[in-house]
Protein backbone atom coordinates (compact mmCIF):
# COMPACT_ATOMS: atom_id res chain seq x y z
CA UNK A 1 0.00 0.00 0.00
CA UNK A 2 1.22 3.51 -0.77
CA UNK A 3 1.98 5.83 2.18
CA UNK A 4 -1.24 7.17 3.71
CA UNK A 5 -2.65 10.58 2.83
CA UNK A 6 -3.79 12.70 5.76
CA UNK A 7 -5.76 15.94 5.42
CA UNK A 8 -5.45 18.32 8.40
CA UNK A 9 -7.42 21.56 8.64
CA UNK A 10 -5.86 24.48 10.49
CA UNK A 11 -2.45 22.85 10.03
CA UNK A 12 -0.30 25.96 10.14
CA UNK A 13 -0.01 26.39 13.92
CA UNK A 14 -0.52 24.84 17.33
CA UNK A 15 -2.17 21.44 17.48
CA UNK A 16 -2.69 21.30 13.73
CA UNK A 17 0.98 21.88 12.97
CA UNK A 18 2.18 19.36 15.56
CA UNK A 19 -0.28 16.77 14.26
CA UNK A 20 1.00 17.38 10.74
CA UNK A 21 4.58 17.05 11.94
CA UNK A 22 3.80 13.75 13.69
CA UNK A 23 2.33 12.30 10.52
CA UNK A 24 5.12 13.66 8.32
CA UNK A 25 7.59 11.75 10.47
CA UNK A 26 5.77 8.52 9.66
CA UNK A 27 6.15 9.06 5.91
CA UNK A 28 2.52 10.03 5.30
CA UNK A 29 1.55 12.52 2.63
CA UNK A 30 0.23 15.44 4.68
CA UNK A 31 -2.15 17.92 3.08
CA UNK A 32 -1.93 21.17 5.03
CA UNK A 33 -5.29 22.89 4.73
CA UNK A 34 -4.77 26.49 5.86
CA UNK A 35 -6.76 29.70 5.69
CA UNK A 36 -3.68 31.95 5.38
CA UNK A 37 -1.36 31.21 2.47
CA UNK A 38 1.53 33.06 4.13
CA UNK A 39 1.21 31.24 7.47
CA UNK A 40 0.69 27.97 5.65
CA UNK A 41 3.87 28.43 3.62
CA UNK A 42 5.81 29.29 6.77
CA UNK A 43 4.49 26.17 8.50
CA UNK A 44 5.42 24.04 5.51
CA UNK A 45 8.97 25.43 5.51
CA UNK A 46 9.33 24.69 9.22
CA UNK A 47 7.95 21.19 8.75
CA UNK A 48 10.42 20.47 5.95
CA UNK A 49 13.27 21.78 8.09
CA UNK A 50 12.26 19.27 10.78
CA UNK A 51 11.57 16.42 8.33
CA UNK A 52 13.45 17.09 5.06
CA UNK A 53 11.98 13.98 3.42
CA UNK A 54 8.40 14.94 4.26
CA UNK A 55 5.83 14.83 1.50
CA UNK A 56 3.52 17.79 1.97
CA UNK A 57 0.94 19.71 -0.02
CA UNK A 58 -0.35 23.16 0.95
CA UNK A 59 -3.94 23.99 0.01
CA UNK A 60 -6.13 27.01 0.77
CA UNK A 61 -9.13 26.38 3.01
CA UNK A 62 -11.25 28.70 5.13
CA UNK A 63 -13.62 26.27 6.84
CA UNK A 64 -15.95 29.10 7.86
CA UNK A 65 -16.82 29.97 4.25
CA UNK A 66 -18.91 27.51 2.18
CA UNK A 67 -17.37 28.48 -1.16
CA UNK A 68 -13.85 27.95 0.19
CA UNK A 69 -14.88 24.50 1.45
CA UNK A 70 -16.28 23.61 -1.97
CA UNK A 71 -13.22 24.94 -3.78
CA UNK A 72 -10.90 22.90 -1.55
CA UNK A 73 -12.97 19.78 -2.13
CA UNK A 74 -12.83 20.33 -5.91
CA UNK A 75 -9.04 20.68 -5.72
CA UNK A 76 -8.66 17.37 -3.87
CA UNK A 77 -11.14 15.67 -6.17
CA UNK A 78 -9.10 16.78 -9.18
CA UNK A 79 -5.99 15.30 -7.57
CA UNK A 80 -7.75 11.95 -7.30
CA UNK A 81 -5.61 10.77 -4.39
CA UNK A 82 -7.29 8.41 -1.90
CA UNK A 83 -7.66 9.88 1.61
CA UNK A 84 -6.78 7.80 4.67
CA UNK A 85 -7.62 10.35 7.36
CA UNK A 86 -9.43 13.68 7.50
CA UNK A 87 -8.68 15.58 10.72
CA UNK A 88 -11.02 18.45 11.49
CA UNK A 89 -8.71 20.57 13.64
CA UNK A 90 -9.42 24.15 12.52
CA UNK A 91 -11.35 26.16 15.06
CA UNK A 92 -11.88 29.43 16.89
CA UNK A 93 -12.66 29.97 20.55
CA UNK A 94 -14.99 32.39 22.32
CA UNK A 95 -14.85 35.23 19.79
CA UNK A 96 -17.29 38.17 19.68
CA UNK A 97 -20.40 37.77 17.58
CA UNK A 98 -19.62 37.67 13.86
CA UNK A 99 -21.14 35.97 10.83
CA UNK A 100 -19.74 34.45 7.67
CA UNK A 101 -20.72 35.56 4.18
CA UNK A 102 -23.94 33.55 4.18
CA UNK A 103 -25.02 34.69 7.65
CA UNK A 104 -23.99 31.76 9.85
CA UNK A 105 -22.66 32.55 13.32
CA UNK A 106 -18.89 32.35 13.02
CA UNK A 107 -18.08 29.82 15.76
CA UNK A 108 -20.74 27.41 14.51
CA UNK A 109 -19.56 27.93 10.92
CA UNK A 110 -15.88 27.43 11.74
CA UNK A 111 -16.02 24.73 14.39
CA UNK A 112 -18.88 22.66 13.01
CA UNK A 113 -20.62 23.50 9.73
CA UNK A 114 -17.38 23.56 7.74
CA UNK A 115 -16.48 20.12 9.07
CA UNK A 116 -19.94 18.75 8.24
CA UNK A 117 -19.80 20.04 4.66
CA UNK A 118 -16.19 19.07 4.03
CA UNK A 119 -16.76 15.52 5.23
CA UNK A 120 -19.61 15.06 2.81
CA UNK A 121 -17.75 16.56 -0.14
CA UNK A 122 -14.64 14.44 0.49
CA UNK A 123 -16.36 11.19 1.44
CA UNK A 124 -16.14 9.77 -2.13
CA UNK A 125 -12.35 10.23 -1.99
CA UNK A 126 -11.70 8.01 1.02
CA UNK A 127 -9.73 4.84 0.47
CA UNK A 128 -12.02 1.86 -0.09
CA UNK A 129 -9.83 -0.63 1.76
CA UNK A 130 -8.44 -0.56 5.28
CA UNK A 131 -10.15 1.65 7.85
CA UNK A 132 -9.93 5.32 6.79
CA UNK A 133 -11.01 7.79 9.46
CA UNK A 134 -12.75 11.08 10.00
CA UNK A 135 -11.38 12.62 13.19
CA UNK A 136 -13.06 15.62 14.81
CA UNK A 137 -11.07 17.60 17.37
CA UNK A 138 -13.22 18.34 20.38
CA UNK A 139 -12.94 20.25 23.63
CA UNK A 140 -13.79 19.93 27.31
CA UNK A 141 -16.32 22.68 26.58
CA UNK A 142 -18.74 20.21 24.96
CA UNK A 143 -19.61 18.96 28.45
CA UNK A 144 -21.06 22.35 29.38
CA UNK A 145 -22.87 22.97 26.11
CA UNK A 146 -26.52 22.81 25.20
CA UNK A 147 -27.72 22.16 21.68
CA UNK A 148 -31.02 23.86 20.87
CA UNK A 149 -31.68 23.60 17.15
CA UNK A 150 -34.28 26.34 16.75
CA UNK A 151 -31.82 29.27 16.78
CA UNK A 152 -28.46 27.99 15.44
CA UNK A 153 -27.25 31.43 14.39
CA UNK A 154 -28.08 33.29 17.60
CA UNK A 155 -30.65 35.50 15.92
CA UNK A 156 -33.05 35.53 18.89
CA UNK A 157 -31.10 34.40 21.93
CA UNK A 158 -28.58 36.86 23.45
CA UNK A 159 -25.14 35.81 22.25
CA UNK A 160 -22.46 34.59 24.65
CA UNK A 161 -18.92 33.91 23.44
CA UNK A 162 -18.25 30.92 25.66
CA UNK A 163 -21.75 29.49 25.33
CA UNK A 164 -21.51 29.69 21.54
CA UNK A 165 -18.15 27.93 21.62
CA UNK A 166 -19.47 25.13 23.84
CA UNK A 167 -22.51 24.75 21.58
CA UNK A 168 -20.35 24.50 18.45
CA UNK A 169 -18.13 21.83 20.01
CA UNK A 170 -21.12 19.85 21.26
CA UNK A 171 -22.59 20.01 17.75
CA UNK A 172 -19.30 18.70 16.35
CA UNK A 173 -19.28 15.75 18.75
CA UNK A 174 -22.96 14.96 18.15
CA UNK A 175 -22.19 15.02 14.42
CA UNK A 176 -19.32 12.57 14.95
CA UNK A 177 -21.62 10.08 16.67
CA UNK A 178 -24.35 10.46 14.04
CA UNK A 179 -21.82 10.19 11.22
CA UNK A 180 -20.54 6.93 12.68
CA UNK A 181 -24.09 5.53 12.87
CA UNK A 182 -24.79 6.46 9.24
CA UNK A 183 -21.48 5.13 7.99
CA UNK A 184 -22.18 1.77 9.60
CA UNK A 185 -25.65 1.59 8.07
CA UNK A 186 -24.21 2.47 4.67
CA UNK A 187 -21.65 -0.33 4.79
CA UNK A 188 -18.77 2.14 4.44
CA UNK A 189 -15.22 1.28 5.52
CA UNK A 190 -14.79 4.81 6.89
CA UNK A 191 -15.09 5.27 10.66
CA UNK A 192 -15.78 8.46 12.61
CA UNK A 193 -14.02 9.22 15.89
CA UNK A 194 -13.42 12.22 18.10
CA UNK A 195 -10.47 13.36 20.19
CA UNK A 196 -9.68 16.28 22.43
CA UNK A 197 -6.25 17.58 23.46
CA UNK A 198 -6.94 18.42 27.09
CA UNK A 199 -5.10 21.65 27.85
CA UNK A 200 -2.48 22.93 25.42
CA UNK A 201 -0.09 25.88 25.49
CA UNK A 202 -1.14 27.33 22.14
CA UNK A 203 -1.52 31.00 21.23
CA UNK A 204 -5.29 30.72 20.82
CA UNK A 205 -5.94 32.80 23.96
CA UNK A 206 -4.43 35.83 22.24
CA UNK A 207 -7.52 35.96 20.04
CA UNK A 208 -10.06 35.68 22.85
CA UNK A 209 -9.80 37.74 26.05
CA UNK A 210 -12.62 35.62 27.49
CA UNK A 211 -10.14 32.75 27.94
CA UNK A 212 -7.91 34.73 30.31
CA UNK A 213 -9.39 35.32 33.78
CA UNK A 214 -9.02 38.88 35.09
CA UNK A 215 -6.65 40.01 37.83
CA UNK A 216 -4.39 37.72 39.83
CA UNK A 217 -5.89 34.51 38.44
CA UNK A 218 -5.16 35.62 34.90
CA UNK A 219 -1.55 36.45 35.78
CA UNK A 220 -1.19 33.06 37.49
CA UNK A 221 -2.48 31.28 34.38
CA UNK A 222 0.02 33.15 32.23
CA UNK A 223 2.99 32.41 34.48
CA UNK A 224 2.82 29.54 36.97
CA UNK A 225 0.01 27.75 35.14
CA UNK A 226 2.00 27.74 31.93
CA UNK A 227 4.64 25.51 33.55
CA UNK A 228 2.11 22.68 33.92
CA UNK A 229 0.29 23.08 30.60
CA UNK A 230 1.21 20.50 27.95
CA UNK A 231 2.91 21.73 24.81
CA UNK A 232 1.05 21.35 21.51
CA UNK A 233 3.35 18.43 20.66
CA UNK A 234 2.27 16.66 23.86
CA UNK A 235 -1.39 17.64 23.58
CA UNK A 236 -1.84 16.37 20.03
CA UNK A 237 -1.13 12.76 21.06
CA UNK A 238 -4.79 11.86 21.50
CA UNK A 239 -5.58 13.28 18.04
CA UNK A 240 -2.81 11.27 16.37
CA UNK A 241 -3.89 8.19 18.33
CA UNK A 242 -7.50 8.56 17.18
CA UNK A 243 -6.37 8.93 13.58
CA UNK A 244 -4.18 5.86 13.29
CA UNK A 245 -4.04 3.53 16.31
CA UNK A 246 -5.36 -0.01 15.90
CA UNK A 247 -7.37 -0.03 19.14
CA UNK A 248 -9.60 2.86 18.04
CA UNK A 249 -13.22 2.03 17.21
CA UNK A 250 -15.86 4.03 15.44
CA UNK A 251 -17.72 6.36 17.79
CA UNK A 252 -14.80 6.53 20.23
CA UNK A 253 -13.84 9.79 21.88
CA UNK A 254 -10.21 10.06 22.99
CA UNK A 255 -8.39 12.47 25.27
CA UNK A 256 -5.61 12.64 27.84
CA UNK A 257 -6.00 9.98 30.54
CA UNK A 258 -4.60 12.04 33.40
CA UNK A 259 -6.35 14.12 36.08
CA UNK A 260 -9.51 15.75 34.68
CA UNK A 261 -8.32 14.75 31.20
CA UNK A 262 -5.98 17.73 31.22
CA UNK A 263 -2.81 15.86 30.25
CA UNK A 264 -1.44 12.36 29.91
CA UNK A 265 -1.34 9.41 27.56
CA UNK A 266 -4.35 8.88 25.26
CA UNK A 267 -7.37 7.21 26.82
CA UNK A 268 -11.10 7.06 26.20
CA UNK A 269 -12.69 10.34 27.28
CA UNK A 270 -16.00 11.35 28.80
CA UNK A 271 -18.78 12.33 26.42
CA UNK A 272 -21.68 14.67 27.07
CA UNK A 273 -24.74 12.36 26.92
CA UNK A 274 -26.43 14.90 24.65
CA UNK A 275 -23.90 14.02 21.93
CA UNK A 276 -25.11 10.40 21.92
CA UNK A 277 -28.80 11.28 21.65
CA UNK A 278 -29.91 9.47 18.48
CA UNK A 279 -32.97 11.62 17.80
CA UNK A 280 -31.02 14.84 18.34
CA UNK A 281 -28.30 13.56 16.02
CA UNK A 282 -30.88 12.91 13.31
CA UNK A 283 -32.36 16.39 13.65
CA UNK A 284 -28.92 18.02 13.73
CA UNK A 285 -28.00 16.20 10.51
CA UNK A 286 -31.11 17.46 8.75
CA UNK A 287 -30.49 21.02 9.96
CA UNK A 288 -26.85 20.87 8.89
CA UNK A 289 -27.79 19.75 5.39
CA UNK A 290 -30.21 22.66 5.19
CA UNK A 291 -27.67 25.22 6.42
CA UNK A 292 -24.76 24.02 4.26
CA UNK A 293 -26.54 22.75 1.16
CA UNK A 294 -24.41 19.60 1.34
CA UNK A 295 -26.41 16.35 1.45
CA UNK A 296 -24.91 12.89 2.05
CA UNK A 297 -25.88 9.65 3.81
CA UNK A 298 -29.30 11.31 4.00
CA UNK A 299 -31.64 8.33 3.94
CA UNK A 300 -29.80 6.18 6.48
Amino acid sequence: MSPPTVVITGANAGLGYETALAFARTGAHVILACRSKERGEQARRELLEAVPSARTTLAALDVSEPESVRSFARELTDRGEPIDALIHNAGIVAVPLARNRVGHEMQLATNYLGAFALTGLLLPLFRTDGEPRVVTVGSHANRFGKLPLDDPNWEREPYGELRAYARSKLALLAFTMELERRLRRSGSQVVAVGAHPGFAATDIRRHSPKLTPPGFLGRWVDTVGAWFTPTPAEACRSIVHAACDEDVRGGDYWGPSGFLEIAGAPGRARVNPVARDVELGRKLWSLSESLTGVRYLSDL
